[in-house]
């Protein structure tokens, strides 16, 4: 089998990452080209790459698998999306909420606001057209909780000959809108744990004190505001990650209300040896999200995988986790719930039980070359579908013909007559 992977290869796309591992392992059974737009710098794959721009994008009707990967980040995908259009394949979606995508693609790359507001209008009808007026006017709704609601996540699938989501929860609502072969694939992570000791001296964490930990892009749907509010005495909460200036000021605000002073630390962004020394070190880690706008967390695997006590909000991927290996926390009772998962995970035998059974899960469950035999079979649905996603593409082209939405009945009716016809 010859196959085309599409993927960020930026040393900095944790996308990237994954596909290094996932590629790594498909080439032991299978021809691939890694096929990516980035200059550099590159992150190393042990396959053959591609620079798609200098590429004959025609070759790609010479494979058996076209594979894309989507995420909402537009420097790393923008490219890939367009390639995906001209000649469709299997779709990865990582992230849920793909409207930061679209907002940057209409707004910023194609300076086209008609363009976008049309795409919410066909995605959502009146209550869309109302958000993206409004969006243009200042009140952004990729900046607030109601993004959920918009997520754009439809125009990623549409014309797909597959889609592979990374939680159930992504796949679900994937089915929602799509007809064709889906599947739930877990994302495969690994750590390359290396000896990192010393984050606590480093750092200047006083020992006896309960170290805590966030990591990753500081934005308000992480809820580092809320750990702030929840901290006690002994404990030191250190945040590693770049932040949104806003959000910023308000939690120095908050540090400052408190009198938190020196027992918490805004890393800003790190390096990976100052990352991992921070992972290997911490007591508890805080993967807090509200709302959950990612298909899996690659964060979140990784600090199993570092056998570490994680605490995480009961949404979205997080609460497909096995509940004995984190601890979850119901949004609408966040702050009592966070007071008691850091008394609960004062104790260090829970937090090293827990960390083992974590450790022992992510280890099992995240896997590269599970990831790739679950993708191989997976195309072979994908290939004996094909004659019903062209049947349902012409339909839908009509649809669009007619200026039919989403919204109206006519969509459901069609969608309910194809599905008794071929695939009851």
């Amino acid at each position: 089998m010859k196959i085309a992977w599409f993927t960020p290869l930026a040393e900095g796309s944790a996308i990237g990452r994954a596909s290094s591992y996932i590629v790594r392992e498909l080439a032991k059974v299978a021809e691939v080209e890694l096929w990516h737009f980035e200059r550099g710098p590159l992150r190393a794959v042990e396959v053959k790459t591609v620079f798609a721009p200098a590429a004959d994008l025609g070759r790609l009707t010479d494979f058996d698998l076209v594979v894309y990967n989507f995420g909402n980040h537009l420097p790393y995908h923008g490219e890939i999306f367009e390639v995906a259009r001209q000649h469709p394949g299997v779709v990865v979606l990582h992230d849920y909420v793909m409207h930061h995508f679209f907002a940057a693609l209409y707004l910023e790359k194609r300076r086209d606001p008609a363009g976008y507001v049309a795409e919410m209008v066909h995605w959502y009808g009146g209550a869309g057209r109302v958000a993206a007026e409004r969006s243009l006017a200042g009140e952004r709704v990729w900046e607030s909780d109601a993004v959920v609601d918009f997520p754009l996540v439809e125009r990623c699938t549409e014309g797909a000959l597959g889609v592979i989501a990374h939680s159930e929860y992504l796949l679900d609502a994937v089915r929602r809108v799509y007809t064709g072969p889906a599947r739930k694939i877990s994302l495969p992570y690994e750590t390359g744990i290396t000896a990192a000791d010393g984050g606590r001296e480093r750092l200047g964490i006083p020992a006896g004190q309960l170290f805590l930990l966030t990591v990753g892009h500081v934005n308000p749907n992480k809820r580092v505001h809320a750990v702030l509010e929840a901290m006690g005495p002994g404990m030191h909460y250190v945040v590693a990650g770049p932040a949104d200036p806003g959000y910023q000021r308000r939690l120095e605000q908050i540090v400052k209300e408190r009198g938190l002073g020196e027992r918490v630390q805004f890393l800003g962004r790190v390096s990976d040896e100052v990352l991992h020394g921070c992972l290997a070190a911490a007591d508890v880690c805080f993967n807090l999200r509200m709302p959950a706008i990612e298909g899996a967390s690659a964060s979140v695997i990784e600090e199993m995988l570092y056998g570490k006590a994680v605490v995480v909000t009961d949404v979205g991927f997080y609460r497909e986790l096995p509940a004995d290996c984190v601890v979850k926390i119901d949004p609408a009772n966040e702050a009592a719930e966070l007071g008691a998962a850091l008394a609960r995970l004062g104790e260090a035998a829970e937090r090293s039980a827990m960390g083992e059974r974590a450790r022992a899960y992510a280890q099992e469950t995240f896997r590269a070359d599970r990831y790739a035999r679950d993708l191989l079979r997976f195309s072979w649905d994908v290939r004996n579908a094909q004659p019903l996603l062209g049947l349902t593409d012409r339909i839908a082209a009509e649809l669009q013909r007619m200026k039919v939405s989403s919204d109206m009945a006519i969509v459901g009716t069609v969608a309910e007559t194809v599905g008794e016809l071929f695939c009851g």
